[in-house]
């Protein structure tokens, strides 16, 4: 084995490091002189025998090998078979005095990325270089490419979110294991599919707009569409389209990323039902109510409170007002302003509840107040009733 006078000592991620092997060591020394003269990102490792190569390759990287035909022990072919048979795919370029047609064609029947022949004069470096150059820059594109679609291929195979990907067709060529749950329909029953199976008929001419926008690029890249699962069950999905265009701006290929939202938009429809039954029922109550939140903001106020104060402001306007100034400006309609306000910060900071406690307006009139702190998400909130006093129990 070779001094390793041209192995890489550089850390450079875009440096080329070559592992040439050649039995003749001066013309080794020779290519390696030149590679690296012609471009500066080229460092080379030179060996005279293909099984110190194998070696070689076992306690270091490279990103390219580069390699005689005729070589005893051992010949380029037979190298190259070897370093296949390890795994190592870098670019393999086969650098030989033999011409012969038949060996060229055995090269690359197994697997070298090239063959060039060797020549007299200096010209054959600079060939040799590019060659190179261009087989590493193929191979890393390459690399990186599959690379990305790795990622790709565990993101959508991993994401929360159904995903379904269509070819420039609009045919299906994949699906996640969401989109399976969600639908209700193996990979294999939707993969070379359109999207009929999963959506009602009587949709089938508003996603077809959807199609068309998406496959010339000009919108539907967000639509909630009712769906159909493989059961038949109705439901209501969001979905989320993004396509993927070719240099000349052609689309190639569409992702949908959606998710049922059936049961979400039930429980909102829920929840505005009772909110409007509440708002009604808070809206009829006899007594005046004030909701505080942990930052002592107003929640909410009715309004039989306003006028049971004869405030006229607009009880709306008030939420989100600081009750300490609600407080200060409500209190000259007591008897006792200050004791007003000091009773409520005593109410406070005790945290306890208080029950029927009768207050004294500044008009002669009486009123009635209960107290309950109550639990929020975000901490704890206060709970005001106010019922005039002439009203009973």
């Amino acid at each position: 084995m070779n001094d390793p006078v041209h192995e890489s000592g550089s850390d450079d991620v875009e440096g080329i490091r070559v592992l040439h092997v050649d039995d003749d060591g001066a013309f080794a020394d020779l290519v390696a002189t030149y590679l690296e003269r012609l471009d500066d990102a080229f460092s080379v490792r030179s060996e005279t025998a293909a099984r110190d190569a194998l070696e070689t390759l076992g306690s270091g990287s490279f990103d390219c090998i580069v390699s005689d035909y005729d070589m005893p022990g051992m010949t380029g072919l037979e190298l190259l078979d070897a370093v296949r048979s390890n795994d190592i795919d870098v670019p393999f370029v086969l650098f030989t005095g033999k011409g012969s047609e038949e060996i060229a064609s055995d090269a690359i029947a197994a697997g070298a990325t090239d063959y060039i022949q060797k020549e007299g004069g200096t010209d054959q470096y600079t060939v040799l270089a590019n060659r190179v150059r261009n087989a590493v820059d193929q191979y890393r594109s390459k690399r990186a490419l599959a690379s990305s679609q790795e990622r790709l291929s565990r993101f959508i195979e991993q994401s929360p979110l159904g995903t379904i990907e269509y070819d420039e067709t609009f045919e299906i060529v994949r699906t996640n294991p969401a989109a399976e749950t969600i639908l209700g329909y193996d990979a294999e029953e939707l993969v070379g599919e359109t999207w009929t199976p999963f959506v009602p008929t009587d949709q089938h001419r508003t996603v077809a707009a959807v199609e068309r926008d998406l496959l010339a690029n000009r919108g539907g890249f967000r639509s909630v569409n009712e769906n159909v699962t493989a059961d038949g069950e109705r439901i209501r999905c969001t979905w989320y389209n993004q396509v993927v265009t070719d240099d000349d701006g052609e689309v190639i290929r569409v992702f949908s990323q959606f998710e049922d939202i059936t049961e979400r938009e039930e429980r909102k429809r829920r929840l505005e039902r009772t909110n409007a039954v509440l708002s009604t029922v808070f809206d009829a109550l006899p007594h005046g109510v004030l909701a505080e939140d942990a930052d002592r903001r107003v929640l909410t106020v009715n309004d039989r409170l306003f006028e049971l104060f004869g405030m006229e402001e607009i009880p709306a306007e008030a939420v989100g007002a600081d009750c300490v100034e609600f407080a200060r400006d409500a209190s000259d309609r007591f008897a006792d302003p200050e004791e007003f306000l000091t009773r409520v910060n005593a109410i406070i900071e005790r945290g306890e509840p208080v029950r029927n406690e009768r207050l004294a307006l500044a008009d002669g009139r009486g009123l009635i107040r209960t107290y309950r702190p109550i639990d929020l998400p975000d901490g704890r909130g206060h709970l005001w009733l106010y019922r005039n006093a002439e009203d009973g129990s």
